[in-house]
């Protein structure tokens, strides 16, 4: 038998060997396949309705620069910053000046009408009352009184057309209405005992010397409320025109003249 050779030298265990999978080919992109929007960082060209490269899937801006997101820390602004107003604080601010502006120009009178629409008027007692002409047993100062069972009488039977009561102030006023009381008193059958005015004119005057006259007619019998609106008012006369129930044995009565408003500061 043949000498034995030399040993083979010792193989090392293989496993057996696995299929490795073919690798997909990639087909590159090119330039000519789309055109818009060039890649900012591969330079391949896309559709301008791509938001990420159809080759590299880099983020894209119309431009086909980079698209940076910028960040800033809490309390951080970016330049160009402007605050923003809902409209409800515009409209109160608006609200708030157009107050300010109002009130810095309010006039006085302005002011005097509202405060004279929230406020009742206050009686204004004349410092000083007289008359054309009285009955003696009836002077001017009854009708100004304060109670409405004493009268003034003309003294004169009649319509007394021109006869008046005249009231004066010490200090201006400022007068807004009067409440008139025709005949002897509020009794209904008081009515017919005198004569009682109808129409009258009434003359005021104020502390310049200017006046305001105004025609009035009143109703037969019973409290009835004029205007006599004037500011700084200093005296008061009311004239007489025609009279209801005239007789020759009647004159006019007036039981009472009120005077309401609000004393000038």
């Amino acid at each position: 038998m043949p000498e034995a050779g030399p040993a083979a030298p010792d193989v090392a265990p293989v496993l057996p060997g696995r299929p490795e999978p073919g690798r997909p080919s990639v087909r590159a992109a090119t330039a000519e396949e789309e055109s818009g929007v060039t890649c900012w960082r591969c330079g391949v060209r896309n559709r301008p309705d791509r938001t990420f490269c159809r080759n590299d899937g880099a983020v894209l801006d119309r431009d086909g620069q980079r698209t940076t997101t910028v960040t800033r820390r809490r309390g951080e602004r970016f330049a160009g910053w402007r605050p923003r107003v809902s409209g409800a604080r515009v409209l109160i601010a608006a609200g708030v000046v157009a107050a300010l502006v109002g009130a810095a120009f309010l006039t006085p009178a302005a002011a005097d009408a509202i405060r004279d629409h929230f406020t009742d008027p206050a009686p204004l007692p004349p410092a000083a009352v007289s008359a054309s002409n009285s009955d003696a047993a009836h002077p001017a100062r009854s009708a100004f009184d304060g109670v409405s069972n004493t009268w003034w009488g003309t003294g004169f039977s009649g319509d007394s057309a021109g006869q008046y009561l005249q009231a004066n102030y010490s200090r201006p006023v400022d007068l807004q209405k009067m409440i008139i009381t025709p005949g002897v008193s509020t009794r209904s059958a008081d009515l017919g005992a005198e004569a009682r005015p109808q129409r009258f004119d009434l003359l005021i005057t104020d502390s310049s010397g200017r006046t305001s006259l105004t025609h009035y007619q009143l109703a037969d019998g019973g409290p009835q409320v004029v205007d006599a609106s004037m500011r700084d008012a200093v005296q008061v006369d009311m004239i007489l025109r025609s009279a209801y129930g005239t007789a020759s044995n009647k004159q006019v009565a007036i039981a009472e003249v009120e005077l309401l408003g609000r004393a000038a500061g």
